[in-house]
């Protein structure tokens, strides 16, 4: 009887962990779907978990419109680096798709240069890992694109600075 409800117990567990339900973290992931544009405005000097993943949210979020997410990129407007950013967005919509949540892992801060590590999560597992780049600008920490490409690996891209 002890084996079978162990072997039941342990079925319903990985049944729940399949469908993203069991195995979260204690603090909820940001689902990029909740991602607002004012989200992306972060101007405290030592800026929370919260807001950096809600930025990032932000961000990815396809529903969100792109003039905000330029506001929030450092040199954002700039033709060369608007365009830039509508080719590394064109796959927000496939963040969208999947509902893939955003996970803080550090952050370090170095000045007027802070760098995050997250992971993109998808049912409750890290999906991909991410650096991302930041440069304090105008009193408000804005995304460094052309240290982001660098960090992550990005070939092709041209930010014009």
């Amino acid at each position: 009887m002890i084996k079978l409800l162990r072997t039941a117990t342990i079925a319903v567990f990985a049944l729940l962990l399949g469908v993203g339900l069991a195995g979260a973290p204690a603090n909820a992931d940001v689902n990029i779907r909740a991602g607002k544009a004012a989200d992306l405005s972060v101007a405290a000097a030592n800026p929370s978990t919260a807001q950096l993943e809600r930025q990032y949210a932000g961000f990815w979020n396809p529903n969100v419109p792109v003039s905000p997410k330029y506001a929030a990129s450092y040199r954002g407007n700039t033709p060369k680096v608007q365009q830039q950013i509508n080719k590394v967005l064109a796959n927000s919509r496939t963040m969208d798709f999947f509902s893939i949540q955003g996970r803080l892992t550090s952050k370090t801060i170095n000045g007027n240069r802070m760098t995050a590590r997250g992971n993109g999560v998808m049912a409750g597992f890290p999906a991909q890992g991410v650096t991302m780049e930041y440069i304090r600008d105008g009193g408000l920490w804005k995304f460094d694109w052309k240290a982001y490409s660098q960090s992550n690996g990005l070939k092709g891209l041209d930010w014009g600075y």
